[in-house]
C-alpha cells in the first residue's frame, strides 16, 4: 500500500476499538537546544509531521495520538528524572526518542522499573541491547557496529592498500564503541593496518584545533570520526581549511546528517554514512517509491528541509510503535491491546519504512540494511549529496542474535 493509502486507510470517523483510551499519549524526547539541536529538531519535525498525518486519517485505528515534545538537553541524571515525570505525572502511554547513548543507557533501567513502553530511536551504543535484558525498551534501528563495519568495508573498497588509520571521537559510550568496532573491523579485514592515534574529545566540544593538529601531525591515510550534531558541523568547518580532508580519506559515520547544514562547506570526497540507515532522501528512489516520495516531499514542504538520517530513525520508531499496536489488535479480535500484548507483538515484528523493511529481534534490537557513500557537490540542491553508494544487508553489518559484537567482529572476512 502506498503512503497516501496508508494515511487514509482509517477514516477519521472510525469508532475506537473496545477498551481504547480517549487518546494515546506519546512523549517524544530529543535535543531541541544546544549544539545537538541541529540533530534533534529534524527529529522533532518528523514526529510532528507523521503524527499529524495519522491524526488527520483517524489516528491509530480511531485513537488519536497526543504528542508531548521534550528537550533531551542536560545530563543523564536529568533525563532520568524527566522520564519519571513523564510517566508518573503526565501519564504517558509510551516514550519515543533519546539520541544520546549516555541518556538512553541511563533511562533504560528507569523504563524497566516503571514498566513503560519505550522506543529508542537513535542511541547508537551496542551496550543498550547487548548488556541488558530488556522487556519494555526497544531500539528500532541498527546499533553502531553497523556503521563501523560498513565504513571499514567501504574504505577498503576505496583504498585497498591502506596502511595507517586514526580516530577522532567523543569520549563516551557512542564514540568509544564506534571507534573500537571500526578499529577491530579494519584490523580483522586487513591485519597489516597500523593505528597511529586515538583522539578523544568531550561531547559536542565545539573546539577541535588541538585534535586537528594531532591528526595532521601523525598523518594517517584514513581517519574515522563519529562526531555528530553541531559538533560534527563545527569539526568540518575547522578541519577543512587546514587541509584535513584534502590529504586524507575521512569517514564520517554520521556525515549525511550535516550535508544540508554545511552546504558548500562540506568537502567533496568525504565518505559519509547516514548512521546505518537504509536510504536517504535520494536513495533508493523517491520517483518510484510512493512511501519515500511522500516522506521526502512532505518534510521539505512543511519544514523546508529534506529528511536526513535522524528523520529516518524517528520515522522507523514511530512507525514501529504504530505497527505493533495494530498487529496486537489484529491478534486479539480488534480489542485495544495492553502494554504486554504490544510488547509480545513488537518482538519479531517487521514493519515498513520509506527506505525498506525493519525487523525487531527477540532481544529488542532492530536490524535492517544500510548504505554508505561519498560526497560530491550537487548544484541542483546547493549542498553535497551521496554518490557511489553501496548498500549492505543487515546480516553483513550486524551481529546475529545472541552473538556479542566483539566476538562477531573476529569472524569478518574480506569482501570478494
Amino acid at each position: 500500500m502506498g503512503f497516501l493509502g496508508f494515511l487514509t486507510a482509517v477514516p477519521a470517523t472510525t469508532a475506537a476499538p473496545a477498551g481504547a483510551p480517549p487518546e494515546l499519549t506519546v512523549a517524544f524526547v530529543d535535543f531541541l537546544s544546544g549544539p545537538a539541536a541541529t540533530f534533534g529538531v529534524p527529529d522533532k519535525n518528523t514526529a510532528v509531521w507523521l503524527v499529524d498525518n495519522w491524526n488527520k486519517a483517524g489516528g491509530i485505528r480511531g485513537v488519536k495520538v497526543k504528542l508531548l515534545i521534550v528537550d533531551e538537553a542536560g545530563t543523564p541524571d536529568k533525563q532520568s528524572v524527566e522520564y519519571r515525570r513523564l510517566v508518573l505525572d503526565e501519564k504517558v502511554n509510551a516514550v519515543v526518542g533519546y539520541t544520546s547513548s549516555a541518556n538512553c543507557l541511563a533511562v533504560a533501567p528507569v523504563a524497566e522499573e516503571l514498566k513503560t513502553l519505550t522506543i529508542i530511536h537513535v542511541c547508537g551504543t551496542r551496550r543498550l541491547t547487548e548488556e541488558n535484558q530488556l522487556k519494555y525498551v526497544f531500539r528500532t534501528s541498527d546499533h553502531q557496529a553497523a556503521d563501523s563495519v560498513m565504513g571499514a568495508r567501504y574504505v577498503l573498497a576505496m583504498k585497498p592498500d591502506v596502511k595507517t588509520i586514526a580516530g577522532a571521537n567523543e569520549d563516551y559510550a557512542w564514540g568509544r564503541d564506534s571507534w573500537a568496532d571500526y578499529k577491530d573491523a579494519m584490523l580483522q579485514l586487513k591485519p597489516d593496518v597500523k593505528v597511529l592515534a586515538d583522539v578523544w574529545t568531550k561531547i559536542q566540544a565545539g573546539e577541535y584545533s588541538g585534535e586537528i593538529s594531532k591528526l595532521l601531525a601523525v598523518n594517517p591515510e584514513v581517519i574515522h570520526s563519529s562526531f555528530w550534531g553541531g559538533g560534527l558541523v563545527t569539526f568540518v568547518k575547522q578541519a577543512a581549511p587546514r587541509g584535513l580532508f584534502k590529504d586524507h580519506l575521512v569517514y564520517l559515520s554520521t556525515g549525511e546528517q550535516a550535508l544540508q547544514d554545511l552546504k558548500k562547506d562540506m568537502p567533496e570526497g568525504v565518505i559519509v554514512g547516514p548512521r546505518a540507515t537504509g536510504g536517504y532522501f535520494l536513495y533508493p528512489d523517491p520517483k518510484t517509491k510512493p512511501l519515500q516520495s511522500a516522506f521526502v516531499h512532505g518534510l521539505k514542504t512543511r519544514f523546508d528541509r529534506f529528511p536526513d538520517y535522524p528523520s529516518h530513525r524517528t520515522y522507523q520508531a514511530l512507525a514501529g510503535l504504530r505497527a505493533a499496536y495494530e498487529k496486537a489488535m489484529d491478534q486479539n479480535g480488534g480489542r485495544w491491546p495492553n502494554t504486554d500484548e504490544v510488547i509480545k507483538t513488537f518482538e519479531r515484528l517487521t514493519w515498513q519504512t520509506p527506505y525498506g523493511d525493519v525487523t525487531m529481534r527477540s532481544d529488542h534490537q532492530a536490524v535492517h540494511g544500510a548504505i554508505v557513500g561519498i560526497t560530491k557537490f550537487d548544484p541542483v540542491y546547493g549542498f553535497d549529496t551521496m554518490t557511489r553508494v553501496i548498500s549492505f544487508k543487515a546480516e553483513e553489518i550486524m551481529p546475529p542474535l545472541g552473538v556479542k559484537t566483539h566476538d562477531w567482529l573476529k569472524t569478518l572476512k574480506p569482501s570478494k
